[in-house]
Parts: structure tokens; C-alpha cells; sequence
């Protein structure tokens, strides 16, 4: 039983340690929001024909909630299209503490919608460095 729970604790640090985070940017809000840095894991970047994927953390200054949950980071696989210039969410990770680390407060693997990518966005850095512009 030792060794299963060595190997889980092992398993889990390790992902959350390889990770390279690259910074994209950051943006500083006023209110309860607070601002949040944004950066890239360059190594999951996967392009094929016109479209890409990628993993991204949201770090927060300031606690967020979503439908009940806290977290202060927030891991975001997104899709880009790189020739329609749209961005959609595939899956994310909410975690208790800054960079990706803590508990696992919540994961969602469902697909969403096509948005189009906003001139001047985080989104649309992502996009740029996703899709080699």
C-alpha cells in the first residue's frame, strides 16, 4: 500500500514539475478580480496542417471562484485555428495555490465553442505563438 501511495505522490509531482512555463504576459486589474500572468508550456505545442494545441497557465494574484470552487491558477489546453483565427477551450484544471500547484480543485475535459480570437488579447498572443505568426 506504501509503495501505490509513493508512486501516486511521485506520479503527481512529476508532471506538475515538468512542466516549462514560458510567460506570454500579464495583466493588472483593479476590484476583486486582481490581475493574473499568463504563460505557455511551449513543449505541449502540437501543430498539424492549420490548426494547433497547447497548454497555458493562468496564474491569479487574488483568489478566484468559479460555481464554488477556489483556486489561485488554472491550467487551459486550448485549440487554435490558425487560418480562421478562432481559439476554443478542450479542457482545464483549476488548482489551490499559484503555478499549477496544490489541489486539484477541479478538472473539465469537455470541448467548447469556436470564439473568434480579439485583437489585443491574451487569447490572441496564445493564437500567435500556437500558430507560428
Amino acid at each position: 500500500m506504501k509503495k501505490i501511495l509513493i508512486i501516486i505522490v511521485l506520479t503527481f509531482l512529476s508532471t506538475n514539475l515538468a512542466a516549462e512555463w514560458t510567460k506570454m504576459g500579464e495583466r493588472e486589474e483593479q476590484g476583486e478580480s486582481g490581475g493574473y500572468t499568463v504563460y505557455a508550456d511551449l513543449e505541449t505545442l502540437v501543430q498539424i496542417k492549420d490548426e494547433a494545441k497547447m497548454w497555458t497557465l493562468i496564474d491569479f494574484q487574488v483568489e478566484q471562484e468559479e460555481t464554488g470552487a477556489r483556486f489561485l491558477s488554472k491550467k487551459v489546453r486550448r485549440k487554435y485555428d490558425c487560418q480562421g483565427k478562432h481559439v476554443r477551450v478542450l479542457a482545464y484544471k483549476l488548482y489551490s495555490w499559484g503555478m499549477g500547484r496544490g489541489e486539484l480543485v477541479r478538472a473539465y475535459s469537455q470541448p467548447q465553442k469556436w470564439e473568434q480570437v480579439q485583437p489585443g488579447s491574451m487569447e490572441e498572443q496564445e493564437w500567435k505563438i500556437a500558430c507560428g505568426q
